[in-house]
């Protein structure tokens, strides 16, 4: 292998400018090459249809490269796309510890050079994403620096807490503007892990960090608002399988952070105790015994450096996520924050926010596959973005004022209706928050049962519906904000939902058909009064669009637990029978449910692997194997009016006709 390597990279030093002159002599027989000169005019062309035919899969996409080694595929591509790459350069921080750094150097175009920076933890060289990125701007006359994190990978030092990126973040900005070919401007590139770098190295507010263009970033959230989720949890509802799956592949705290071997998920997640699951798996040592077991108030959050409500920014942003996203709902929070504490002069103008159909990190596949789950979605869903993402770091890098994409500050698609809007603000203007009473004149158990959903409350003093919730037995996921379970069975988005309405331990409360479209757009959530035999349980809600055929597709969900229910500073257990309000975060949308569909509202105690099991107990949770059953009440009376609040956003005027601050729909 390492021979073939070194063939390669003296192929691609010759060039095709070399003269007849320079070529080697001709034999003296029949006019014939010499044999060894032929082998390498053959290889010199074998290599050149290669770097085209590589070059022009990988602009397509049309070609799975993560398994070649980059020791070949970047001298190929290089040859093809004009750029050289220097692997592992050293980058010393603040403290003495040096990050592996890969430089991709444009040679077709001349210095200085316009920066953009990926940091993962992930490995730089076996990272796709990373990999497709610095070749798609490199080619374009940009340095393109993808480094290993603190403790993965090639980098020295241990696996970082977010306060001590941020440091990093800096530290690499400073040095990349340093160097003789940078024009001193560095721009940040990057989705998951990789986008919430960006917000910390933001906060930093170095002057040379000069845009970023962060998807999916919203895990980097902590205490905003009081939310105190950390990328791991709703309403104090661990994540189970995105923070297991997270931890077993990638949360070692050593250099060898990705686990290598196969695991098996779908099994693994299903242990107990929860502090336990992924030290089954990996044996070096990881956050994930402390994440799940720490008091969310506590300390050890504190100082672990997520963004807070004192965080303050100056780095324009151009802000991408999905509407199925685990943390969309703090990426629009945290838009807000920077929004309320912009630091970088008169001008508010340099965010932008744009919400797509699709899944974590996939703004492509909806609009390619023209599904979403099982949610239809039109040729309009695509929109160009790699375009978008060149402009703007042309603007801001290269000072190419006519470069600047025509963006607003909010620019969303909305679900079932296959459009886009665009807003000067989320919600957008026009929002009104209505609430849709549950009742019914019969038990709301399963979607057979008689569970309403109503503009009106119900006029009764005495009403409830019960269920029984087993943690052994515990309602399993369908569809939703989740990135993988380990089982075909369980996938992402808005899915069918009838099997789980089909339980008894599921309540459904449903609409009648609606006489008009109905179209929401901002912030969801519910308010029930409830009660439990238990000192502690969870309760789970996920709002529902079901078709005239009967398909009901999930449209957003969320859960709390109710020892949190008056917040996460004062924990409190519950009275049994005693009736508590419950208010449930249910994250953010933009959907349509046309006239003859109807909306409902699923409430059960479970959610499973997605969410973690509640036990029931009252105790730790994280550290318990066996829980108890609980009997769960949800009251439907005038004096405790369980209900969803629904962001309800009329029709638009025509573009041109709308007053001033409000938004528009579109078909972009």
């Amino acid at each position: 292998m390492r021979i073939k390597i070194n063939v390669l990279r003296r192929l691609t030093n010759v060039h095709s400018s070399t003269s007849p002159d320079s070529l080697p002599e001709a034999s003296a027989i029949g006019g014939r090459l010499n044999p060894m000169f032929r082998l390498a005019l053959a290889l010199v062309g074998a290599l050149a249809v290669l770097a085209a035919a590589a070059g022009a899969a990988y602009l397509g996409r049309g070609w799975i490269l993560g398994n070649v080694p980059a020791g070949i595929l970047y001298p190929v591509l290089g040859t093809a796309f004009g750029f050289r790459v220097e692997r592992d350069v050293m980058i010393p921080m603040r403290d003495g510890v040096h990050l592996a750094t890969n430089l991709f150097y444009p040679t077709r175009h001349a210095p200085p050079f316009p920066t953009v920076l990926v940091r993962l933890p992930y490995d730089k060289d076996l990272f796709e994403t990373a990999r497709h990125e610095a070749i798609s701007f490199a080619r374009r006359g940009y340095v393109v620096a993808t480094q290993d994190m603190r403790g993965t990978a090639h980098s020295e030092g241990g696996f970082p807490t977010p306060r001590g990126d941020s440091a990093d973040g800096s530290d690499t900005v400073d040095w990349l503007a340093r160097q003789p070919w940078s024009n001193g401007r560095v721009g940040t590139l990057g989705c998951s892990t990789l986008g919430e770098t960006q917000i910390l190295l933001a906060r930093e507010r170095n002057p040379r960090h000069a845009a970023m263009i962060a998807g999916a970033a919203g895990g980097v959230v902590g205490s905003v608002g009081g939310g105190h989720r950390f990328g791991m949890f709703e309403g104090g509802v661990l994540n189970l399988a995105d923070a297991f799956i997270w931890f077993v592949q990638s949360g070692g705290k050593t250099a060898s952070a990705r686990l290598q071997r196969p695991v098996d998920i779908g099994e693994g997640v299903r242990g107990l105790p929860v502090v336990g699951l992924v030290r089954r798996f990996r044996s070096d040592p990881t956050d994930f015994e402390d994440s799940v077991s720490q008091p969310l108030d506590g300390p050890y959050w504190r100082q672990l450096g997520y963004i807070s409500d004192e965080d303050r920014f100056s780095t324009p942003a151009l802000v991408i996520d999905t509407w199925y996203d685990q943390s969309v709902a703090d990426t629009l929070v945290l838009a807000d924050l920077v929004k309320r504490n912009w630091d970088g002069g008169p001008s508010r103008a340099s965010q932008h926010v744009i919400i797509a159909p699709g899944l974590h990190c996939d703004l492509f596949g909806a609009a390619a596959s023209g599904k979403l789950g099982d949610l239809p979605v039109g040729k309009v869903a695509a929109q160009p973005y790699d375009e978008w993402f060149v402009a703007w770091f042309d603007y801001w890098l290269r000072g190419e004022a006519a470069r600047k994409p025509d963006l607003p500050p909010y620019r969303f698609y909305v679900l079932g209706e296959d459009r886009w809007a665009d807003s000067t603000e989320w919600p957008p203007h026009g929002v009104t928050y209505k609430r849709w009473y549950l009742g019914g004149a019969r038990p709301a158990n399963s979607a057979s049962g008689g569970g309403t959903l109503n503009r009106e409350p119900i006029d009764s003093s005495d009403r409830y519906d019960e269920f029984r919730y087993d943690p052994g037995n515990p309602v399993p996921t369908r569809g939703g904000p989740i990135y993988s379970t380990g089982d075909p069975a369980f996938r992402s988005g808005p899915v069918d939902q009838r099997d789980v309405e089909s339980r008894n331990d599921v309540l459904v409360y449903t609409s009648s058909p609606l006489q008009a479209g109905l179209r929401m757009a901002g912030p969801l959530s519910a308010e029930l009064y409830v009660s439990s035999s238990a000192r502690d349980t969870d309760f789970v809600v996920k709002l529902v669009d079901v078709r005239p055929d009967g398909t009901a597709l999930n449209i957003q969900e969320g859960a709390l637990r109710m020892r949190y229910r008056d917040g996460f500073t004062d924990p409190r257990l519950m009275r049994p029978a005693e009736v508590y309000r419950a208010r449930i975060d249910v994250r953010a949308i933009a959907y349509y449910l046309p006239p003859g569909h109807r909306l409902r509202l699923q409430v059960s105690s479970s959610n499973f692997p997605r969410l973690e099991r509640n036990l029931n107990t009252g105790g730790n949770n994280f550290d318990e194997r066996v829980g108890v059953v609980a009997l769960n009440r949800v009251y439907t009376t005038r004096d405790h009016p369980s209900a969803v609040l629904i962001p309800e956003w009329p029709e638009i005027p025509a573009i041109g006709s709308q007053a001033a601050g409000s938004a528009d729909i579109r078909a972009h």
